[in-house]
């Protein structure tokens, strides 16, 4: 049952890292360019760092759900 516990702990605790990026590679650049604080770059260098930190976010998703997975009845 302690075991059951960690796992999910742990499974939780990845899948709030995973909702942050996602969260920080949306949210970020918009507020950084409508602050105006962000330097000038190219669009698609903005767009494929948020996509590779949203692609990432899934994966650790996934490996969460797999986590769970090991759950023990």
């Amino acid at each position: 049952m302690i075991e059951n516990e960690r796992t999910k702990l742990t499974a939780n605790f990845m899948n709030a890292v995973a909702s942050g990026s996602i969260l920080v590679a949306i949210i970020g650049p918009l507020v950084g360019m409508a602050l105006g604080t962000m330097p000038a770059q190219e669009t698609w260098n903005i767009v494929g760092l948020s996509l590779l930190v949203i692609i990432s976010a899934i994966v650790l998703h996934f490996l969460a759900r797999r986590v769970l997975a090991g759950l023990k009845e």
